[in-house]
C-alpha cells in the first residue's frame, strides 16, 4: 500500500525511464489495487462511524437521565445527592464532547477516502484513454525527476511546437538544473530541439513560456559561447527563440522562431527553473 502511494505521489526516479503505452496495463492494475484498498478502508471507517454514533446516542441518553435524577425536590434532597453526583454529571458531559469530536474526525476521514476513490476512478479512466492516443503520436514520452517529457520526431517552428505542447496541457521545456540539462542533451540524439525560452516583447529579457522564473546568473553556463547574440536582427525579426545546438554539446542558441526544429514538451511536478 505504501509503495503504491509513493508511486502515485510522483517521487522522482534517479534515472530517466521511458514511458511506454504498454505500461498502461500495469498502471491500471496498480490503480485497481489502490481502489480496492481504499474501498476496504471506506468500509472500515463507515463501521467505525456507525459505532461511534451509537455510543454517542447512548451516552447522551444517560446524561439526560442523570440530569433528571439530579433535579432536587427540595433543599435537603439536593444536599443528599451531593457533590459526587455532580462530578459524575461533569464527567458524562465531557464524555459526550469527546465522542462528538471523535465522530467529527471519523466523518472527515470518511469524506477523504471517498474523495480518493473518486479521484482514483477518474485517473484510471483517463489513463486508459491516454494510452490509446499516445500510441499514435510520433515521438517519445519519458519520465525523469518526477516530470513528464515529450521528444518530437517531426520539425516545426517554435510557435507551432508550443501550440502542440499546449494542446496536451504541456509547454515547451523549461530547464531547472544541470542534471535536467544533461538529461535533455542525452535524449535529443544529436538533433536540435526547441526549448521554451524566448525574449519576444523585450529584447534581452528572457522568460520561460511555462511561467517558470528565468535566472540569468545560473543559466549563463547553459548558453553557447557568445550567445545569445540576436544575430542579424533586421532579417525576419531577429532571434527571439532558443534551441539546443548539438554542434556545441547541446548548449543553448538563440535563433529565428520560424526555423523548423524538433522540440521538447514538459509537464513539471512543481514550479522551478533557472
Amino acid at each position: 500500500m505504501d509503495t503504491f502511494l509513493l508511486l502515485l505521489q510522483g517521487n522522482p526516479p534517479k534515472t530517466s525511464v521511458p514511458w511506454r503505452p504498454r505500461a498502461g496495463g500495469i498502471v491500471t492494475a496498480v490503480l485497481l489495487l489502490l481502489s480496492l484498498a481504499l474501498a476496504t478502508s471506506l468500509l472500515s471507517v463507515t463501521l467505525l462511524y456507525l459505532r461511534a454514533q451509537s455510543k454517542l446516542q447512548a451516552v447522551e441518553e444517560a446524561v439526560q437521565k442523570l440530569q433528571v435524577s439530579l433535579q432536587p425536590d427540595n433543599a435537603s434532597d439536593a444536599s443528599a445527592k451531593g457533590s459526587d453526583s455532580l462530578q459524575l454529571l461533569d464527567e458524562a458531559q465531557a464524555g459526550v464532547w469527546m465522542l462528538k469530536t471523535q465522530l467529527g474526525n471519523v466523518s472527515a476521514a470518511y469524506g477523504e477516502i471517498q474523495n480518493r476513490l473518486d479521484i482514483s476512478a477518474a485517473r484510471g479512466a483517463m489513463q486508459g484513454r491516454c494510452c490509446d492516443v499516445l500510441t499514435k503520436l510520433p515521438g517519445s514520452w519519458w519520465f525523469y525527476g518526477g516530470n513528464l517529457y515529450y521528444f518530437s520526431k517531426g520539425k516545426q517552428s517554435w510557435d507551432e511546437a508550443e501550440k502542440f505542447c499546449v494542446s496536451w496541457n504541456l509547454h515547451l521545456i523549461s530547464v531547472s538544473s544541470q542534471a535536467e540539462q544533461e538529461f535533455l542533451s542525452k535524449e535529443t540524439k544529436g538533433e536540435a530541439h526547441w526549448i521554451g525560452l524566448t525574449d519576444r516583447g523585450t529584447e534581452g529579457s528572457w522568460r520561460w513560456v511555462d511561467g517558470t522564473e528565468y535566472r540569468a546568473d545560473t543559466s549563463r553556463r547553459f548558453w553557447a559561447p557568445n550567445e545569445p547574440n540576436n544575430y542579424d536582427p533586421k532579417k525576419d525579426g531577429g532571434e527571439d527563440c532558443v534551441h539546443t545546438d548539438p554542434r556545441i554539446q547541446n548548449l543553448w542558441n538563440d535563433a529565428n522562431c520560424t526555423l523548423p526544429f524538433r522540440w521538447i514538451c514538459k509537464q513539471a511536478k512543481a514550479p522551478a527553473g533557472l
